[in-house]
């Protein structure tokens, strides 16, 4: 989406929100690319970061758009806090499927270099879940921001 959607997405938000109300805004963070572990019992079997990451741009922009409501005081900033999103899955198989379907309404196609080494980063971690010992698991984990933001009134009609 580009900035502008993004800025306007927030506005008409403002503008639905109760006086009361309050907006949880969840985005991954630029904080650094997306990775793939395998892990089991607490001992870490693999670990790499997502070759196919290529949104790093569509991050900034959106934390461009949320800081653009907070200068024009649409919004106060009650609390913001980084945490890790994490994704398990029982095997590649399942992983992939997720992310074949979050990504079914993505606007672009990943290029297919990028696409070709997130295979070769899959069979990896393929590897790695089939020398794991016990129950071993297949997590994505990437890094996010979630803000709480409050409404604010001034002269704006509700």
């Amino acid at each position: 989406m580009q900035p502008e959607g993004m800025v306007h997405a927030l506005e008409q938000i403002h503008r639905l929100l109760k006086p009361a109300g309050i907006l949880i805004e969840i985005h991954p963070a630029v904080d650094g690319p997306p990775f793939v572990e395998v892990r089991s019992n607490e001992e870490l079997f693999f670990s790499e970061e997502d070759p196919a990451f290529d949104y790093e741009e569509d991050l900034r922009r959106a934390e461009a758009a949320v800081e653009s409501v907070l200068e024009r005081r649409l919004f106060a900033l009650e609390d913001r806090r980084k945490f890790e999103l994490r994704t398990y899955a029982a095997s590649v198989k399942e992983m992939r499927d997720h992310w074949t379907f979050v990504g079914a309404y993505d606007p672009e196609e990943p290029e297919e270099a990028l696409l070709r080494r997130r295979d070769e980063m899959y069979a990896r971690a393929a590897a790695a879940l089939d020398a794991a010992s016990d129950v071993p698991e297949l997590v994505y984990v990437e890094p996010a921001q979630m803000s709480r933001l409050v409404p604010l009134m001034g002269d704006r009609l509700r």
